[in-house]
């Protein structure tokens, strides 16, 4: 295994306000733009109140008319950077448009929100949370204008305020970055490059969840993270000042396992073991989203009942936990309601030889058909709709479509009469919840993203002398997605 040659690039991000939009209506037929005053703006007078933007349905910052899509002021007049938003002449708008990316600043991410806050970004505070979407897609953050990036990671901010050193806030869960627009020119376009959108390699740059991944003996999560851009110094271990903790987890007669860092990262410290995240619901809240690496076994030992009701409490508050292929025991063998999301039988995997198998994606829901579309444009797929697998294993055969959904899905060969087999599934908790009252998400999946070293070999590296120095596959682009979604807000429409 090679440690990747090549720094990611760094860009200097400066902390910036967020707004929502309006303006005066158009009272310049010659076409001239206006602007209000500064940022931090004074109260326009005047100003009835109009109709929602177009595209921003539920936007409480954004009134347009029908005559040129010009922001109006409310009754109460423009507020913060709402006075900077032009008036433009009708047909045309000040814009601001570009593509949000992972820290690599090569992958286009979806459903990410974008947008100009009118206030103070609040800080977010590293735990489980009830993160609901509202209509604004920012909860408890005005804004100007705000946008949610397409299948191509693009998005479009109209009626954007004009000016100098505009801020920009780009989220996705707590993933968040906050950086300053240099110059953005009244009633024209302007377009910002990857490197002003892409999300932060180190928290140096912006938001990253606080993370825990239990590094197994059946696959290398950890290095997932690290090809898609993360900077090495934010591994530690739970003593270290990084955003992401790695743990150890057991190598019984299967796969070898991580044991340490290299000798060149946090002084090759040994990881601490994985039974400590999971002990108590306490340990669980001190983070974000739990990854939960394969560890070529169940190895149910470590991860008694107790720890199974305190995974899934976790995740009713809150949590975002990912389970990979034999971290399934969390689900198949957890509290009963969560045990009933799917059906859950160890079966003989559906390729002997791991030859790729074509996987079909569920398209019958809008998400599910973002995801294939999502796959085409980056080149993981060449039909929409499908997605070659290599290594599919077969412990799901059935999502439960009250309370779960079924995203990807492969034909096993060997149960001609049971064939279908469920690559990645997810389910809101607390489990059953109705809309509103669901917080958490937390998700199954069969991928898996690097080879580890067969059983006989020479214990694995240090980390991150264990990741190899490659692109992104295809599966892994997969993974990154369903990272990214199950990472966002919870939104009615995410809720069976």
């Amino acid at each position: 295994m090679l440690v990747r040659s090549a720094a990611w690039g760094l860009a200097s991000t400066l902390l910036a306000f967020a707004c929502g939009g309006s303006s005066k209506p158009d009272s310049n037929p010659a076409g001239e733009a206006s602007i209000g005053s500064a940022h931090g703006g004074r109260a326009a007078s005047g100003g009835a109140a109009g109709t929602p933007v177009a595209g921003q349905p539920g936007d409480t910052g954004g009134n347009g008319n029908a005559a040129g899509g010009v922001n109006l002021g409310g009754e109460s007049g423009c507020v913060g950077l709402e006075c900077d938003v032009p008036t433009c002449a009708v047909g045309t708008t000040t814009s601001i448009r570009g593509q949000v990316f992972d820290p690599s600043g090569t992958l286009p991410l979806y459903n990410v929100s974008v947008f100009v806050p009118n206030g103070p970004v609040p800080e977010l505070v590293p735990g489980p949370s009830c993160d609901r979407c509202d209509s604004n897609g920012a909860p408890g953050v005005p804004n100007v204008t705000r946008a949610t990036t397409d299948e191509t990671g693009s998005f479009l901010l109209e009626h954007a305020p004009a000016g100098e050193n505009i801020p920009l806030v780009i989220q996705v869960g707590k993933w968040r970055r906050q950086v300053s627009i240099p110059s953005v020119v009244p009633c024209v376009d302007t377009a910002l490059s990857a490197e002003q959108t892409r999300l932060a390699s180190n928290h140096t740059e912006g938001d990253i969840p606080r993370i825990a991944i239990a590094a197994g003996g059946g696959d290398q999560m950890e290095c997932l993270l690290r090809r898609m851009g993360l900077d090495d110094s934010e591994f530690t271990t739970s003593a270290g000042a990084g955003r992401i903790h790695l743990y150890g987890t057991p190598s019984i007669g299967v796969d070898p396992a991580i044991t340490h860092f290299d000798v060149s990262l946090n002084g090759g410290a040994k990881l601490p073991p994985a039974t400590e995240l999971w002990t108590n619901l306490d340990s669980l809240k001190k983070y974000d989203l739990l990854i939960l690496s394969c560890e070529g076994n169940s190895n149910e030992f470590e991860k008694p009942a107790s720890a199974r009701q305190a995974m899934y409490d976790y995740a009713s508050l809150g949590g975002r936990v990912l389970a990979s292929h034999w971290q399934h025991i969390w689900f198949s063998a957890g509290p009963g309601v969560v045990a009933g999301t799917g059906t859950w039988t160890d079966r003989e995997d559906p390729s002997a030889s791991g030859a790729p198998l074509p996987a079909t994606i569920n398209q019958s829901f809008a998400k599910g058909a973002a995801f294939a579309k999502w796959l085409v444009g980056v080149g993981a797929s060449q039909t929409a709709g499908t997605l070659s697998i290599s290594f599919p294993r077969d412990n799901l055969q059935a999502a439960n479509p009250a309370v779960a959904r079924e995203w990807l899905t492969v034909q096993n060969p060997r149960y001609p009469a049971d064939p279908k087999v469920v690559e990645y599934m997810s389910f809101t908790a607390p489990v059953g919840a109705p809309v509103g009252e669901a917080c958490g998400r937390a998700a199954y999946t069969g991928l898996h993203v690097s080879l580890t070293a067969p059983p006989g070999e020479p214990p694995l590296p240090g980390f991150p002398l264990n990741c190899e120095d490659r692109p992104i596959s295809a599966q892994e682009q997969a993974i990154i997605f369903m990272l990214f979604e199950l990472s966002s807000c919870i939104s009615a429409t995410d809720v069976p």
